[in-house]
Order: C-alpha cells, then structure tokens, then sequence
C-alpha cells in the first residue's frame, strides 16, 4: 500500500491511497472461509461447501467490505501518525477518483479531500476590551413590578354575577355562522380576561354573565391578537384557520382578582429573607430583583461580545469551500446548499470559536473543565431553590433520572461551561462596563450576530 499527500492550497490538501491485492486479500479469504463453515446450501454437508461455488456466490461482495475495511483503517492511521491536524473529515476527490471496477480489478487508487486546520494563536490580556453591560432599572419597569406582584399576591373570588375587568375560566367550542356547535369541531377549555376583550360589543356580553351562561363570539375579532388566540384554543401551528373560527365560550367560573396593598404583609410575601418596612426600601429590592433577573441576559451578551472579539483579533481563515461540501455531505441530505449560501458565516464562526476554545484549553484548561459532580451539583441545587426540601433523600436518584436524558446533561454541561467562560473572561480581559436601560440592552441583543 502507497499513501501520498499533495497540497492542493492553504488550507487543503488531497491524501492518495494506492490498496493493492496483498493489501486485502488474506481478510478476504478468511471471511470467505467463514462463509464455507456456516453456509447452509442443498446438496452439501456443513462446511463441505466447494469453496470455488463460495467465491461464486460472495467473493465479491467480502472483497467490497474488506477493501473499505483497509481503505478507511489506511486512511485514518495516515492521519494520526502524520499528525494532520484536519478540519471536517475527508471526502472522497470526485475528479480525480474514476468509477471503481471490484469485479476485474484487484488494485485500486483512492483520492480524499481534507481541510486543514489553521494555525492559531490567542492570548486572553487586559489589552482586550470588551463591553459590559448591566441595566439601569427606570421607574416605569418598578411600577409595572409592582402592579405585578400586586396582583400576583391578591386573592381571588368566584362572584354569581361578572363585572368589568374579571376572568373567565371556561369551555370554548367552535360554531358555524349560526351558533350552531360542529361536530368534531374545536373544544378547548381556557381562561379569559375581561380586558383582553378590545371590541366593546363583546365586552358586553359578559357584564352580568353568570357561570353556566354562554356568550357566541369570535375571539380573534374581538381580542385582535392572534398569539392570544392560539393560546385560548391551544392551537398553535401557524395559518391555522380554525383561529378565525366563531367559538361559543360556556362559562364554568367567574374570577374576580383583589390586588394585594402595599404594606409590610406583601413586602414579607414578596421578599421573605428581608426587612422591608417602606415603599421606598421595596421599590430598591425590587430594582435589584428585576437586575438578578437581567443578570443571566447581561452576562450572555458580554460571553457573544467576547467571543466575537477573540474571533476578530484571532483572524482566523478556514478552507471554506471544503467546509461548505462537508457540510452539505456529512449531513446526509439535511441542509441543502441554499442553507449553506446563505447561513454559511454563521456555521464559519462556530468553527472559528471552536478551534479558539480548543487554544484557550491549553492555557485555562481547568478553568474551563466541566465536571461530574459540578453537573449533579446544578441539578441538586435546582430542587433546592424550588424550596423541595422533602424531596432532599431521594436527591440522587432524582439527579439519575434527570441526567439519564444525554440531551438534558449536556444542556446543562453547556450551561456551566458558559459560566465558566464568562468567569474566565472577566478575570483576564478588560471590560468596559455600560449601564443601559432595558429598552436599549434588548436593541443591542438583538442586533448581536
């Protein structure tokens, strides 16, 4: 067997494979034999099989498999002993390889396309600045905070008679034009607010409404928000028609909310690890609340922004035109090469960032591992926030189960690796804090590439 390399640019570069006879042909033979001591075939005892009706019936077919065999295992050891350091996996050169004859030839000459990977440097420095933001909470979002918890911790009732600004909890079931139910049509059981209803019309309709009374509308119409709509009925593919239906809503319960007061009763309710006696203290705890909750948001930006900057100064180039034929090949028909013209930069940045993570290993490699127990540690503390305190003896069984799902363990491996990233960045790079308000963070968010 003869392997060659030849370069064929930068970044690329085609492995010639030249298998001959001797190469295959004792895996050959000996699969053969195997196939003479469990053929079963009229006319022969058991492993009495001529071996020349064998070659007939499956020579060419083990010559096939053990000629792949050597061609992949060859193939691979070139990679490995020469240390070729490729991006993707090779391809077969479908210029330069000519149509295969395994029933009158016995030599035969391979050609594979790779990508190389580029020689990168990286350094995490101070002279590296990055953004980083955190949010500047205005009165409007603190009011609007506590009109929520306001209502969050009121109590409810199920008054005989509805009022303007109730609830409903009820039955939908679709109606043709004359109120009429259909057969087999739509039925749902959901909850309505009074003012999400926008046509006064409808609205009403259900002032006076009794439970057991039905009112015939159609919600579309009358709520003028589609995504509402979907969740009423719990449909939601999107066009679907049954959205624009008319809906007879039979209704089970009225719920009228009364908001809770402001006092020292819904500060301990909203804040029970602290001692909040004024309007003044609660509007603070909840300006910090609302910043823990921007927090997870914040640190993501500034984990893209720093990645996004690491890229630009690795300058990092990649054989693009192998990357894209991988791409397309590897994924056996699943991305098509529309995809790949137009999202192609963003598969390029995920290469990019991984071959920087894979330098960053060799400098912070510790900082960067994500361990066993930190993943069963993530798991336990989730239960522990959620207050399960008698859940605590059975905790490691119900971390098996959970991290019996490979999806959900690697969901949460990923999400320790970016804490961990982001906790690496912030001790070795600049960071140029910039508080921003809601508003304009999610602007920024959302122009991130």
């Amino acid at each position: 067997m003869n392997i060659s390399q030849e370069s064929t640019g930068e970044l690329t570069a085609i492995i010639h494979i030249n298998l001959r006879e001797s190469d295959y042909i004792d895996a050959v033979n000996k699969q053969l034999a195997d196939y003479r001591k469990k053929a079963n075939i009229p006319g022969f005892r058991p492993g009495m099989v001529p071996i020349g009706m064998i070659k007939k019936m499956y020579g060419n077919s083990a010559m096939i498999d053990e000629v792949n065999k050597s061609l992949s295992e060859a193939l691979n050891n070139y990679i490995i002993e020469n240390k070729i350091n490729v991006i993707g996996n090779p391809l077969p050169n479908t210029e330069k390889s000519t149509n295969i004859d395994f029933k009158n030839s016995k030599d035969f000459d391979f050609y594979f396309d790779i990508g190389l990977r580029p020689e990168i440097e990286i350094k995490l420095s101070k002279d590296i600045t990055v953004p980083n933001y955190s949010i500047n909470i205005i009165d409007s979002e603190i009011d609007k905070a506590i009109e929520d918890v306001k209502i969050r911790f009121g109590e409810d009732e199920n008054p005989e008679t509805a009022e303007e600004g109730d609830a409903f909890q009820g039955k939908f079931v679709e109606v043709d034009h004359e109120g009429n139910i259909i057969d087999g049509g739509v039925e749902n059981v959901g909850f309505l607010k009074y003012d999400d209803i926008k046509l006064n019309t409808i609205q009403k309709q259900f002032i006076g409404a009794k439970a057991g009374d039905s009112v015939i509308f159609n919600p579309l119409n009358a709520t003028k928000d589609e995504s509402k709509v979907a969740s009423l009925l719990n449909r939601h593919d999107e066009g679907d028609q049954k959205l624009k239906s008319d809906y007879k809503f039979e209704i089970a319960k009225i719920v009228r909310t009364h908001i809770a007061e402001l006092g020292e009763d819904l500060y301990k309710k909203v804040f029970p690890s602290q001692e909040i006696f004024s309007v003044k203290e609660f509007r603070e705890a909840l300006s910090n609340d609302l910043v823990k909750h921007y927090q997870r948001d914040t640190d993501r930006q500034f984990l893209a922004d720093t990645v996004k900057e690491l890229i630009k100064i690795a300058n990092i180039n990649l054989p693009d035109e192998f990357l894209k034929r991988w791409l397309i090949e590897s994924n056996d028909g699943k991305i098509t090469q529309e995809q790949i013209d137009t999202q192609y930069n963003s598969y390029a940045r995920t290469f990019k960032w991984q071959l920087l993570e894979n330098e960053l290993l060799k400098d912070h490699g510790d900082a960067m591992q994500v361990k066993e127990e930190e993943i069963r540690e993530k798991v336990a503390t989730y239960f522990k926030t959620m207050g399960s305190v008698e859940l605590i003896p059975q905790i490691e069984g119900i971390i098996d189960q959970v991290l019996s799902n490979s999806d959900e363990k690697q969901k949460i491996h990923n999400d320790i690796q970016d804490e961990k990233l982001i906790k690496l960045f912030k001790e070795n790079i600049t960071l140029k804090n910039k508080k921003v308000t809601t508003e304009k963070f999610i602007e920024i968010a959302s122009k991130t590439d």
